[in-house]
């Protein structure tokens, strides 16, 4: 937040210099007790969820391919070592 140009555009309004600096000081209050995200916050954030994406998908077909593998090979087991109900 640029609180200079703020400044400026208050006193253009005809604030006074005192006015000026207790609005000022107000608006840097309520920053303080709010926790607001910036563009950049959520930026970075979209970013952190992507990568944490991008790492669960790679976890998932990992599991998925040991479970076809697991699969495949009880069923090659079962075929060649159990005898066939025709």
């Amino acid at each position: 937040m640029d609180t200079h140009t703020i400044f400026l555009n208050l006193r253009k309004s005809g604030f006074t210099i005192d006015h000026s600096e207790a609005i000022l000081g107000a608006i840097k209050e309520s920053g303080q007790q709010c926790d607001f995200a910036t563009r950049s916050d959520l930026k970075e954030l979209r970013q952190e969820l992507r990568l944490e994406m991008t790492h669960l998908e790679h976890r998932l077909i990992n599991k998925v391919g040991a479970i076809v593998i697991g699969t495949a090979s009880v069923m090659m087991f079962l075929d060649r070592f159990l005898p066939s109900f025709q």
